[in-house]
């Protein structure tokens, strides 16, 4: 189902868990009955789990995520998709009781690199599982069924376009709201003209100073003066977040009632009192103001504390928070429903330049304004900025749906799963079954009626014949002529190179005199000019009456020659895209070890379980003996080398980084080398896919292990709370996996170990 955010599209997913649980007896669903639940964040499978136990009870609902295993075989299980895609290669066999496969935020096809794993999970479900995907409004669902139903029988889809409640657009200039459109959709003339006239207006010179087009207070008054709270303020930066906070705070920004801000502090205390862990509880109490939360405003991004982003989104879906600043991570699927949101930048930065909102952002960003059932218009504000041109912002607002493209990209651990059971063909042919493969298919389907269209054109440009009026002449004659001329003008401009190298170098002094010309070399292309110059005035194409037409005509037979020629290459290049790269992540396998004869080595055995994009690395150090010698807090340390994410560009590496103890420097220094041997070896086969290996968490890590208080824990520069947690709770999931992956293997009781004294409260927390 297609519809947009908060129009009730989970009732058809919520269809298929009633008649596994509660439907009377003629509407119960026949075994294989089981329901399995996926989203694609951590956080969305959490807070599914917590509705849907307050809903069917803890008995029937289970929680598969990389932290936690809750009642696992209950009928109906949420876990994130990557987890199910593991199940399918690990454990098929636990798929036999599922009936339904709900594939929630199903347009997330269209994201790098998490799309891959969607279309592993589509190609590889068993034949007998139904699937119901979930997505926001799309512009091309029809195309993501007809791939499905290729590879799985018919699927009918279901599409809502209209918002369930209204939304209305303003554009913020001067600190000033208009609306973007009239009552009829069209192009408010009024305020183009506004956005524009202040473009024209603004200061010139080196030194002149503007002030910033909207001030945040100004907006934020605004928003309360026109009812339009609550609000999500959405800013592209923590900092950004952080300082808007702050401003609020100094300024004494106030929105709530004296009852509100009981409530406030009421939950703040039942919140602070259910953390057993004191260590945690004094991390919140420093995460979240309690003086700007009483009065309404407060931040949600990525790096704050896990517990304290849920405590704002609670109270920010009852309504005690009226503004809150956040960056665009809470517009990916959190149920937070406001009466307006406002977007501070119409930029944001790509990760190499800063470039216009797309119409897929701007629609995602807006997805959130309009609570259903209490509001009867929903509220988009956008703040104009100088450098931002209105047709720019009119343009992504017009076109309000999104297509979903495939970012599939085959990885070494899909390779490794496949070639374990699969011939190399067969692999093959599972790859091509990609939602990527049939969208470039289907491009080839629309060259194939240009092809059409340029080859009759081309046979049409042929058939023109021009002569010369008093002259016999044939087209070999306009050959030789524009061959003639196009020498002339090589030979003109390379004297005029000449011309201006001598005078420099005379001014230099190289040369005594004025018109000195070494080697005559200056009167030798003079007379080649003038040869050339006297064919082309000898030629009868010269006087001829049709020489532009002629001339015309033979640039556009070339320019269509190319053109098939270009794009016959190019077809030839992307129906064979996925087997090459198969074919490259293969060779790669083959040279480092991994596989051999198109099977997975015991090496390579090992790598294909574990999942994620270090798990070549994280093999061969097992396999060499790099981790065996490690104490639990040292092989936390190198296993956030490889899972966690450094977020400072250009970081200067292990050589650059205080190393927590000799022998983390030492196995880091191992696994460069071989990281280096991994990229080469990707450079000789022409990918470069291979992921940098981090250095910022190492110390965190290794003193979260060692049990120093989370207050304590050294947190990288430009990075928060909440990045650590992050990098350890991947440190804990893959932990998990080696745990499992290494039953008999003597690393294990390490790793039990490790991961024992990695799992902090707010680690296994749901």
């Amino acid at each position: 189902m297609s519809a947009p955010t908060s129009s009730g599209k989970t009732v058809i997913a919520e269809y298929a868990i009633w008649r596994c649980l509660r439907a009377p007896g003629i509407l119960r669903r026949r075994p294989p009955s089981g329901v399995i639940y996926t989203t694609p964040l951590k956080a969305l499978s959490n807070q599914k789990y917590r509705d849907l136990c307050d809903r069917y009870g803890e008995g029937s609902i289970g929680l598969i995520t990389g932290e936690h295993t809750v009642n696992a075989g209950a009928p109906v299980v949420v876990m994130t998709t990557e987890i199910l895609r593991n199940v399918m290669y690990d454990e098929p066999a636990r798929l036999d009781g599922v009936g339904d496969v709900v594939l929630d935020e199903i347009h997330f096809i269209d994201d790098y690199p998490r799309g891959t794993v969607w279309e592993e999970v589509i190609i590889e479900a068993p034949a007998h599982i139904r699937l119901i995907g979930l997505s926001a409004t799309v512009s091309n669902i029809g195309e993501m069924a007809a791939w499905m139903s290729g590879l799985r029988g018919e699927i009918p889809t279901v599409i809502r376009t209209e918002r369930p409640v209204a939304l209305e657009m303003w554009l913020a200039i001067d600190n000033t709201m208009h609306r973007l459109f009239d009552d009829r959709g069209v192009v408010r003339r009024h305020t183009m003209e506004l956005a524009q006239n202040a473009v024209a207006h603004e200061p010139r010179g080196r030194y002149s100073r503007r002030l910033p087009d909207n001030d945040l207070l100004i907006i934020i008054d605004e928003l309360r003066r026109q009812a339009m709270v609550p609000a999500i303020y959405f800013i592209f930066s923590r900092r950004g977040c952080r300082e808007a906070l702050g401003r609020c705070s100094i300024h004494g920004i106030d929105m709530t009632s004296d009852v509100e801000k009981r409530t406030i502090d009421s939950v703040w205390d039942a919140r602070a009192e259910a953390i057993d862990d004191e260590d945690e509880r004094a991390v919140f109490e420093s995460a979240l103001d309690r003086e700007t939360l009483r009065r309404g405003i407060a931040m949600h991004h990525a790096g704050m504390l896990p517990y304290a982003k849920e405590t704002v989104e609670q109270l920010f879906q009852r309504g005690f928070i009226k503004v809150v600043f956040a960056t665009e991570t809470l517009a990916l699927g959190l149920n937070m429903p406001a009466r307006a949101c406002v977007i501070s930048s119409f930029t944001k930065f790509d990760g190499t330049s800063f470039a216009s909102l797309t119409a897929t952002q701007l629609t995602q960003l807006m997805g959130r304004a309009g609570r259903r059932g209490i509001d009867s218009i929903g509220h988009g504000v956008i703040l104009k900025e100088s450098d931002v041109d209105i047709r720019d912002i009119y343009d992504a607002a017009i076109a309000d749906e999104m297509a979903v493209i495939s970012k599939f990209a085959p990885t070494y651990t899909m390779v490794l799963n496949l070639l374990k059971s699969r011939s190399r063909a067969a692999a093959q042919e599972l790859i091509a079954k990609s939602f990527g493969q049939y969208q470039r298919l289907r491009q080839h389907e629309q060259w194939g009626h240009r092809e059409q269209n340029l080859r009759a054109a081309l046979t049409d440009l042929r058939a023109l014949r021009y002569r010369h009026p008093r002259i016999n002449c044939t087209e070999k004659t306009l050959t030789q002529f524009l061959s003639v001329t196009a020498t002339l003008d090589e030979e003109q401009a390379a004297i005029r190179r000449v011309k201006r190298d001598h005078w420099s170098a005379r001014r230099r002094g190289r040369y005594g005199g004025r018109m000195a010309d070494p080697g005559q070399r200056l009167e030798a292309m003079r007379r080649r000019v003038n040869t050339l110059q006297r064919r082309v005035d000898e030629s009868p194409c010269r006087q001829c009456p049709h020489l532009a037409d002629h001339r015309g005509q033979r640039w556009r037979v070339a320019e269509t020659e190319e053109l098939l020629a270009s794009g016959e290459e190019e077809l030839e290049r992307e129906r064979n895209r996925y087997r090459i790269l198969f074919d490259a992540l293969c060779s790669v396998l083959t040279v480092t070890g991994f596989v051999e004869d198109d099977r997975p080595t015991g090496l390579g055995g090992l790598a294909g379980s574990l999942f994620g994009d270090s798990s070549l690395l994280i093999a061969e150090a097992i396999d060499a003996g790099w981790l065996s010698k490690l104490s639990p807090a040292e092989l936390a340390a190198v296993i956030a080398m490889l899972v966690g994410e450094d977020r400072g560009p250009n970081r200067p590496g292990l050589q650059g980084t205080r190393s927590p103890s000799p022998a983390v420097e030492k196995v880091g220094r191992a696994l460069r080398h071989a990281a280096r041997r991994l990229a080469a070896a990707e450079q000789d086969h022409g990918i470069d896919i291979a992921r940098t290996l981090s250095y910022d968490y190492l110390t965190a890590a290794y003193e979260w292990i060692d049990g120093v208080p989370l207050m304590e824990i050294e947190v990288p520069g430009g990075a928060d709370v909440g990045d650590v947690i992050k990098v350890m709770k991947n440190v804990y999931s893959m932990l998990r996996q080696m745990e499992q992956a290494l039953a008999a293997h003597p690393l294990r009781d390490l790793i039990r170990r490790t991961r024992e004294s990695a799992e902090r409260d707010l680690i296994r927390r749901i």
